[in-house]
């Protein structure tokens, strides 16, 4: 028996000390190290059985058997045995058997008990590394991949040139954050673990599943696979524990997919294609699944030039306020205005539908609301100046306002500087804005009432709280959205009928009612009948621009379009 110092027993160990990352890269390496010392160990054959018990930190365990090393001369039936244990019933088995004709000497085994101990720290040492780059490429909450390891995943099927066999899927959940804030975190995190516990049975060799942080899933799949995976990630039901109750939850996700054209495609624009489609099927389309387009793309790379000018746009007051008239139907007289913004840049004039909702959504759209508020004071200012008799302009502020806590003093502080009677002013408020803390929006608005500053509740019949509205909330002025003016005509129609419901409740309670995006004749006269008499849309004016609105206030226009 040799000793296990030799030249040969360092090649072997050498052999072993190559760079790797999981058990089986090791376990690959040791046939070949052990042909090193084979010879002068007289070993015959060598076998390793590894059995580790799955736990919380490796949730799949690992069992295998392997023969290592065999002669091809056959070898004795004496083998010499270990097992070494370690915690939780996990063990290595070796079993090494002599070359035929040859008898274990005890120092024989002495050797060998070396080593097996070397092997062991070795292989080992491998599955400690395996399971720390494991954790560094997984997700904690889900165990899927995370995007670490979703990038190390699509960069090596580009290196193989295939990318083009597959397509990019990117999800996220429907509903997620009302899961989050009715339900609670805990209720949310189960959602999320259970929904990527299923989401794990649902992609094959070569293909990959991630989670990218928050309820956005991304998948690669090969293109045969796309349909059964879109099938599948949607209806899924998942018990969540509240209190001392199970609810199961029916979770729908919303995806954008990429198929990928190119085999050498880069990842990340893939990625990119995808979540701007996903982006695109939240804000247009609503639909459960958008596929890719260069229309779609065009769009996405037109709402990120208009996010990185915005300031600029800003600073050289390329936003322009215009203003349309509210008009009394018996009189044809203006009884004020809203002021409307427009943006003109490089001679185009982008209309408020291309830019608005990308503010909104960006969070962006508070310093366009209060840069609306500082041109309507001047401009009032000038009717004051002027001697033109201002009437009231009401001026459009988000919900996203709610969250300052100075908002009324920001306001107040504009109105000051501009050297204007508050009694000019309206603040008007989507709908939508209830869905905000009640208590923080009704102080809102009794502050500006207590500061001469109406405030008035726009589209309103489009929400889910309308009638809390009309109870809670101290607002002045009640705007009939123009989806309910439409078919007024109809007289048998469901919306004149809860119209004039609406009407006679606003009414009664003493508020001022707009109807706006009024076209005809017909559709005034019938809501003058209803007992409204203020009327704001094309029937009477588009927006118009400063110097028009300040020519028919000058000269005390009258509209007469009755009939």
């Amino acid at each position: 028996m040799t000793t296990l110092c030799t030249e040969n027993y360092r090649r072997f160990y050498n052999a072993l000390q190559a760079e790797t990352v999981s058990s089986d890269d090791i376990l690959n390496l040791i046939p070949g190290a052990l042909g090193y010392i084979a010879g002068e160990a007289h070993i015959g054959k060598f076998e390793v059985r590894i059995e580790i018990m799955p736990s919380a930190q490796d949730p799949a365990g690992y069992n295998i058997s392997r023969v290592m090393y065999e002669v091809p001369d056959g070898f004795g039936y004496m083998a010499h045995t270990r097992v070494i244990r370690s915690a939780g019933k996990s063990s290595v088995s070796f079993a090494v058997f002599p070359v035929k004709d040859y008898t274990w000497t005890d120092d024989d085994k002495g050797a060998l008990d070396h080593l097996i101990k070397n092997l062991y720290i070795i292989m080992y040492k491998a599955r400690l590394t395996e399971q720390v780059n494991k954790r560094q490429l997984t997700d904690h909450l889900t165990s899927l991949p995370n995007t670490a390891y979703f990038t190390k995943f699509t960069h090596d099927l580009g290196f193989k040139g295939i990318l083009d066999q597959y397509t990019i899927i990117f999800s996220n959940l429907r509903s997620f954050g009302y899961i989050n804030q009715t339900l609670g975190s805990n209720a949310g995190d189960t959602v999320l673990k259970e929904y990527g516990h299923r989401l794990a049975n649902l992609y094959g060799p070569g293909e990959l599943i991630a989670r990218f942080g928050g309820d956005n899933f991304v998948a690669i799949l090969k293109n045969e696979n796309v349909s059964n995976y879109l099938e599948s990630i949607s209806g899924v039901s998942i018990p969540v524990a509240i209190g001392k109750q199970t609810k199961t939850l029916t979770i729908n996700a919303r995806s954008g997919i990429y198929p990928m054209a190119s085999p050498s495609e880069n990842i990340n624009e893939a990625i990119n294609r995808a979540d701007i489609s996903l982006d695109y099927a939240k804000k247009v389309s609503d639909a459960d699944c958008v596929w890719f387009t260069f229309k779609i793309l065009a769009r996405a790379n037109r709402e990120r030039e208009i996010i990185s000018y915005f300031q600029t746009a800003l600073a050289r007051h390329e936003f322009v306020v215009y203003y349309q008239p509210k008009v009394d139907y018996t009189t044809g007289i203006i009884r004020g205005c809203e002021a409307l913004v427009r943006w003109k840049h490089n001679g185009e004039l982008i209309t408020p539908a291309d830019f608005i909702p990308i503010l909104e959504s960006e969070g962006m759209i508070c310093d366009l609301d209060f840069y609306v508020l500082e041109r309507v004071c001047e401009d009032i200012g000038k009717w004051v100046n002027n001697g033109i008799i201002p009437i009231r302009v009401s001026v459009n502020f988000s919900r996203h306002h709610l969250k300052n806590e100075h908002l009324v003093d920001d306001i107040m502080s504009v109105v000051i500087k501009h050297e204007i009677n508050p009694q000019y002013l309206e603040i008007e408020l989507t709908e939508s804005a209830s869905g905000e803390d009640n208590k923080t929006l009704q102080s809102f608005v009794d502050d500006l009432n207590s500061h001469g500053i109406r405030t008035s509740i726009d589209d309103f019949g489009t929400g889910y709280s309308s009638l809390s509205l009309l109870k809670d909330l101290h607002v002045s002025v009640i705007k009939i959205d123009k989806s309910f003016i439409d078919n007024i005509t109809d007289r048998d129609g469901k919306d004149r009928i809860i119209l004039s419901s609406i009407l006679s409740m606003v009414t009664g309670l003493g508020m001022d009612v707009i109807a706006e995006g009024c076209e005809t004749a017909e559709q005034a006269k019938i809501l003058s009948e209803m007992s409204c008499n203020t009327i704001q849309g094309y029937l009477y004016d588009k927006p118009l621009p400063y110097e028009d609105i300040t020519s028919k206030l000058a000269e005390g226009y009258v509209y007469d379009l009755k009939s």
